[in-house]
């Protein structure tokens, strides 16, 4: 099998075309996961009634289901509902106006809540709770203990796993193309498409997310260095 150098960097180039809306998937749920992710991890770890049970459960049954088939629903769903939704709220929208972009981000919302939620959690548990009652002792409230406390323990602990999530997030945002979303995948392809050179179009594709992907472990390997300044040695 001969390699096509041409294919090659002609799918480069059509996959860093469509990148950004690939960055507009990734950053929005990433941000996403992240706040809601977290709230729900505090909700869990200080074990508010009725809402940790309920959070608890919704991350168990949704974390059963393959990222895949939730793109494939949450689709259909869109194709089917999307236009008695919007005459029912008095939306001026029809589902033929809505970038599917859109369903893709709530798709992969969910999941990065998700993940993150538990990576979140975790590092909670890694900081003594004898820390909450010091806390407490000296006349903090509970936000101002969290606030002041816990979260500037718990960031540098949680960015390793947080660092492995987010790439198995960006990973993950490859299968929007399934919907016709236009992103890295689906765009390093239309080249391919000319002269059936499918590996070089795979392949690029591949190089742009391992180069993102590198860059990204980068970004967190900084942060974690910064944070690390907040946990004493013990």
């Amino acid at each position: 099998m001969s390699f096509d150098v041409d294919s090659f960097f002609n799918s480069m180039i059509q996959s860093l075309i469509y990148f950004p809306n690939t960055l507009k998937l990734i950053f929005i749920h990433f941000v996403v996961g992240l706040i809601l992710g977290g709230i729900i991890a505090f909700i869990r770890f200080y074990e508010v009634p009725v809402l940790d049970k309920i959070f608890a459960a919704f991350i168990t049954v949704y974390q059963g289901i393959p990222v895949m088939v939730a793109v494939m629903i949450y689709n259909l769903l869109f194709l089917n509902c999307a236009d008695d939704v919007f005459r029912y709220f008095n939306i001026n929208l029809t589902m033929a106006s809505v970038d599917l972009l859109w369903v893709g981000v709530f798709t992969l919302s969910l999941s990065s809540i998700c993940n993150i939620s538990e990576v979140i959690r975790g590092a909670l548990q890694s900081v003594d709770f004898g820390q909450n009652e010091a806390a407490y002792s000296i006349g903090l409230t509970k936000l101002q203990t969290i606030r002041r406390i816990i979260i500037p323990q718990i960031i540098p602990v949680a960015i390793p796993t947080l660092t492995n999530t987010t790439i198995g997030l960006i990973k993950n945002s490859s299968v929007v193309s399934v919907i016709g979303i236009m992103e890295v995948t689906r765009s390093s392809l239309i080249a391919s498409q000319v002269k059936y050179t499918f590996f070089e179009g795979y392949l690029a594709a591949a190089a742009v997310y391992w180069i993102f992907s590198i860059f990204i472990e980068f970004v967190f390997g900084r942060a974690e260095k910064y944070s690390g300044r907040y946990r004493r040695a013990v």
